[in-house]
């Protein structure tokens, strides 16, 4: 390190004294004996490495926890989908099992309705269950990064 006194005015000034201003100097550090510094510097890196480390574990476990979430939902919602179109079936036999007694005079009309009535929720239902399923799906593909 070395430095001047830049506000002396040469020309007034005595060359004895402004030697005076004049100075050099040098540091020198040697961590020999700094505390154990660098021991703790580098356990603390350690333990930050360690605990990134740990979120990262935790990132990939909640990601497989989403995707499989994402997973059984959509196949549960597909499967519904069969379930509801057999019930769907079912109320169109019933209908038409209704729709003939009640043409040879077996059955009332309130048995006829009633059979409608469960045809049109069956169909409601087989249309909720593709809808579930689409929005299942849509989830899993969201999940996975399919979709953004």
């Amino acid at each position: 390190m070395a430095g001047f006194l830049p506000y002396i005015d040469p020309e007034n000034a005595n060359p004895n004294i402004a030697k005076e201003y004049e100075g050099a100097a040098i540091n020198v550090q040697i961590p020999v004996f700094n505390g154990h510094l660098f021991t703790a510097r580098r356990r603390a890196a350690e333990y930050q490495l360690r605990a990134a480390d740990q979120r990262v574990r935790d990132l990939e476990d909640r990601i497989v926890r989403d995707v499989r979430t994402s997973w059984e939902a959509s196949r549960t919602a597909y499967e519904a989908i069969s379930e509801t179109a057999q019930l769907v079936q079912q109320a169109n036999l019933a209908l038409n099992l209704a729709q003939g007694r009640y043409n040879l005079g077996l059955a009332s009309i309130v048995e006829l309705t009633q059979a409608q009535l469960g045809q049109i929720q069956a169909q409601v239902e087989n249309l909720n269950a593709k809808y579930e399923y689409q929005e299942a799906y849509a989830a899993l593909q969201y999940t996975i990064g399919s979709l953004r």
